[in-house]
Order: structure tokens, then sequence, then C-alpha cells
């Protein structure tokens, strides 16, 4: 997830690259309603017909500030990010983080997931989860004990699909905190810190495996990645020797993946290129799909009474040229402009309908966001931003009443 006080334009692929209507435009006040379905799997998922209703668990084994301004600000309020964190923290650190992974999700979480439907949980998880890295300050412990709770009782339970998302490896992936720490973007043609990666992608295998239930496991071995961090969040951010590299790498986990079950999908986080840039480099055959992410809040055309319209025109272009199937991992309810929380259910309805209908669902990002700041129009981040909170406002619902389209 990006920072919503960072000043970027964060759109994936170029996709509503501008909002069409100016801040005072008259739009309609029609809504529609649609009649969605979501299937939970109970065998090997296939993308090309599999429809994700999602969210993802942010903030459990990979720390933002931005989710929980709060607790960073009771634990090591100077901290840059989760490695500077642990530096303070010292010998703390383990515990401080134990406690986390044990209360932020527990299974009345997914219990009031499934109350609206949830199928699918994507799951941010740092390389330290995997391996303990020389060098890096990032903690190592307990966290497969974590996961394996709520996931087991996940599946076991509703039949939830899991995409686990390895959002950081060795040596940084985009400057930022969600890639390792900030400052660091050293993975880039390091083979050292690749061979790591692919120890941390072969331990998650091997849990995988362990649990007995691999059917219900997607892959997903970067997210956003970005060798040239100025540009984040745009197709700018990725020079072409980075484009290699990250190729390499992929081309590496499929290998692994096979070695295991070449039935467990791998999900390619696209770099804000989109499916149809990458699509040509993998054989049609191959088990994969796309992850692209789309956020508005950082638009400055982007109005809370222009983006479903923007939805519904332009986001099915996310689909590319139809080669493989495309997710949309992450994205909020959020606009730059003029948020209104009655609107909240407009926004969210329609992102429903036009990623069940055009694309293979999605994932909002996040579960739990508690982080208060102010934001322009009505509320604060947390109402746009957190899946529960919107349950318990009535804005996400088991049914598509109120989509623009």
């Amino acid at each position: 997830m990006r920072n919503p006080m960072f000043p970027a334009l964060v759109l994936a692929s170029g996709v509503i690259a501008k909002a069409t209507l100016g801040h005072n435009a008259c739009v309609s006040q029609e809504r529609h309603s649609h009649d969605l379905s979501y299937k939970n799997p109970q065998k090997w998922v296939n993308w090309h017909k599999f429809k994700a209703n999602g969210v993802n668990l942010g903030g459990w084994f990979l720390q933002e500030h931005v989710i929980d301004q709060e607790w960073w600000d009771s634990v090591t309020p100077n901290a840059t990010d989760e490695w500077t964190l642990c530096q303070q923290l010292g010998e703390q650190c383990g515990p401080v983080l134990e406690k986390r992974y044990a209360s932020w999700i527990t299974t009345v979480d997914v219990d009031k997931m499934a109350s609206v439907n949830v199928n699918v949980l994507r799951i941010p998880v740092s390389y330290s989860v995997w391996i303990d890295v020389p060098g890096s300050q990032l903690y190592h412990g307990s966290q497969k004990d974590y996961l394996n709770a709520i996931a087991m009782y996940a599946i076991e339970t509703y039949n939830m699909h899991i995409i686990l998302s390895l959002h950081n490896l060795p040596g940084g992936t985009n400057n930022l905190e969600i890639g390792e720490a900030v400052g660091h973007n050293a993975w880039w043609g390091n083979q050292t810190n690749l061979d790591w990666s692919y120890k941390a992608v072969d331990t998650m295998l091997a849990w995988i495996q362990g649990t007995g239930h691999m059917s219900f496991f997607t892959i997903s071995p970067i997210n956003e990645p970005a060798d040239e961090p100025t540009a984040f969040a745009s197709a700018a951010g990725m020079t072409p020797s980075g484009i290699e590299w990250l190729q390499k790498y992929f081309n590496g986990c499929l290998e692994r993946i096979a070695q295991v079950d070449k039935r467990i999908p791998m999900m390619i986080q696209d770099a804000f290129q989109g499916e149809s840039f990458w699509s040509p480099r993998f054989a049609k055959a191959a088990n994969i799909a796309f992850d692209t992410h789309i956020y508005f809040f950082a638009n400055p055309n982007a109005t809370f009474f222009n983006v479903p319209d923007g939805l519904c025109e332009q986001v099915p272009d996310a689909a590319g040229d139809g080669k493989f199937p495309v997710f949309i991992g992450e994205y909020s309810v959020q606009s730059r402009w003029n948020n209104t929380l009655a609107g909240r259910k407009t926004f969210f309805d329609t992102w429903q309908y036009v990623s069940m209908s055009h694309l293979q669902g999605n994932s909002f990002w996040s579960w739990k966001f508690t982080t208060c700041s102010e934001i322009d129009g009505e509320g604060t981040l947390k109402d746009y931003w957190s899946y529960e909170d919107m349950i318990d406002d009535g804005a996400i619902t088991t049914e598509t009443t109120d989509s623009y389209c």
C-alpha cells in the first residue's frame, strides 16, 4: 500500500490517467443493483474463471506507519520504518511484534469478513517471516505460527483462498518502508539478494505444503517494485535493466513452484506496467495472474463525484490483451477531493461491479486501518481505508445495490 499522504499520483498501468469531469460537474444520480455471487473455491483455483471478493490484511506481518499511527507513536514514535523500529527497540523488538501478530488479526475478524462474503485474503508478508537474513534488522520469529492459525481457520471454516504476497525482499525493492526500509533499493542486480529471495520463496512453498491445503494458496513473489524509485507508481519506475531482473526472478519463482506443484498459481504484481506489457514475456499456458493497483487519493483531478464514472469507463482497460487474468490487488475508496461518507457505498459497489464484470475481482486495502488523519471532505482516513469500519457503517454489505454503472 502507498501512504495516502504522499504527494505522488498513484495509478496502475496508466489506467484512468486523468479524470474526465471537473470538480463541480453534474453527474448522474441513478444507481444500479447487480446480482454478484462470490463462490468459495473447494479445489485448485483457476484465475481465468475465479472471481475474488477479497480484502488485504495489511499491518500484520509488515508494519506501515499510515495504517496504525497511534500504535507507532506508542512504540517507537521516531522510527521511519520497521527496520529502524527494531533497531530502536533492540531486544524488545521481538516481544512488541509478537504481541502485534497475536492481536491485530484474529478469528473474530475472519468471521466478520465471511459475513459479507469475503472469499479471498491477500496477506502481505515480509521476507523475515520465512528467512533470517544476515545483517537484516527485520524480526524473524514466530510469524508462521500466527499465520498458520488464521489461514487454517479461514480455509477450514470458510473455504477462503489465500494470496501470500511477499511484500519486501532483501536489500529493498523501491526505497519505501514497504520494500524493506526507507532508502533501501539494493535488491536490483544483486545476486546474493536474489538468492535469499529464492530461499524465502522456497520456505514459503514448503510451509504451504505442510498445511495440507496447497490448493487454497496463490503466491505473489514481489509487490510494487521500482528500480527507479523517483518515478514510483508509474511505468517509468522500471528501467529496462530492472525489467530484465524482474523477469529473471519471475522465471526462477515459476520453476520453484513447478517443482512443488504447478497447479499453485503465481500472481505477478505488474510494477505499474499493465498486463499487456508483460503478456508477451510468458507462455499462454503459464499458471499466472496479474495484480494491478489503482488508487485515487493523489490524482489531482479525482473527486468523489467523478471517480465512479471513471471506474465504469476506464478500469475495464486494465484487462489488457486478455491473455492472462487480471485482479485488482489493492484499492481504497478515498478520492483526492470532496470525499463524502454517504458516497462510500456507491464507490465500493461500483468497484465490485466493474472488477467482477471485466476482471477477476479485487481485494480492498485494508481490513484494519485506524489512522484518523484529515482528508478533503467528510471524515478521516480510516473511514475510507478500513474495510471493518465500512461494514459497521453500512458502506459494505452483502448486496451490490448502489453501483454507478
